[in-house]
């Protein structure tokens, strides 16, 4: 039985190789991954194409066998059907039998999931509606565009109501206002208690949904860690905005100052060291302008992402 303090996803040194090809070449999709997901939380997994994301997910879901490492869901090894009624996954290219209608395929996966035959349709009904479906239910899926059908992936998850959810590259193939709905989604199942993970690679996402994220490269752990501690973890120098001033004060504030920029009447600057940003900023105060920010330059995730897998600066 899971304990309050159990990971809902624990990955231990896992490894995963393939042979292709006539020789048998051997591909090594995984070579030492691990990470855990708490109980609660949106757990951001990156990497780039072929760092062995989707591998590990299959991994976890038993659809392919590690070669090595420990693998649980719900505090049970893998092997154990226990898990099984109570994850849901999405995967990163969901296909369907595309003469079923969108109600009658997430009413399958509700009653695969031990939903009885009446509280399946009300469950499918009330999921394509908050998937953003509710006009096209009873349409068939051979009639969906890539993202209905990625909306109908994410409804097909959500069905039996599991306590964890995987996803993989759930927002592939959605525009802009279905990322944002998904992600909206996404912040309201941690609200109602439950745990996800999802793989990937818009890291502006992540930054705005993930409580933590773990960075994979080439089948391989690189950084994990509370998303706040990571971006905190890394200022850059300090960043002075000050407005209030004239056109020719702005234009000798910057030319004296090499890291600065006029922009819409105020001037943005860059500093290295905190004493010299305050320097500035009293000396443009002094002459009659407002200081409207000064604070430390945080590196954005995708910088360390970037930097991440191009130098290995913040492997563990």
């Amino acid at each position: 039985m899971m304990t309050s303090q159990e990971p809902m996803v624990r990955v231990r040194a896992f490894s995963k190789t393939f042979y292709v090809g006539l020789r048998r070449k051997p591909s090594y999709a995984a070579r030492d991954i691990s990470l855990e997901v708490q109980p609660g939380e949106i757990f951001g997994f990156l990497g780039p194409n072929g760092a062995g994301k989707t591998t590990t997910i299959k991994a976890l879901l038993g659809l392919i066998r590690p070669d090595q490492g420990e693998l649980s869901l719900l505090g049970h090894a893998i092997s154990d059907p226990a898990w099984r009624a109570r994850v849901g996954y999405m995967p990163e290219h969901p296909t369907f039998y595309d003469y079923l209608t969108g109600h009658e395929l997430v009413t399958w996966f509700a009653r695969l999931s031990g939903v009885n035959r009446i509280d399946a349709e009300k469950e499918a009904r009330a999921l394509l509606e908050r998937v953003g479906l509710s006009q096209a239910m009873n349409r068939r899926l051979r009639g969906y565009s890539k993202g209905m059908l990625q909306r109908t992936g994410l409804a097909t998850a959500l069905a039996g109501s599991p306590s964890l959810l995987i996803l993989d590259e759930p927002m592939t193939g959605l525009d802009p206002i279905g990322r944002r709905d998904i992600r909206e989604l996404i912040m309201s199942l941690k609200a109602e208690g439950k745990t996800v993970l999802y793989s990937t690679h818009i890291l502006s996402d992540v930054e705005m949904t993930c409580d933590r994220v773990g960075i994979i490269n080439k089948g391989a752990s690189v950084r994990t860690g509370r998303l706040d501690e990571i971006l905190g973890q890394t200022a850059r120098g300090y960043q002075v905005v000050v407005s209030g001033l004239g056109p020719e004060a702005l234009a000798r504030a910057a030319a004296e100052q090499a890291e600065a920029e006029v922009r819409e009447g105020k001037i943005e600057a860059l500093f290295t060291e905190r004493a010299a940003a305050w320097d500035f900023a009293s000396h443009l105060v002094a002459a009659g302008g407002v200081l409207e920010r000064f604070e430390p330059h945080r590196d954005t995730l995708e910088g360390i992402f970037m930097r991440s897998l191009a130098t290995g600066e913040y492997k563990e």
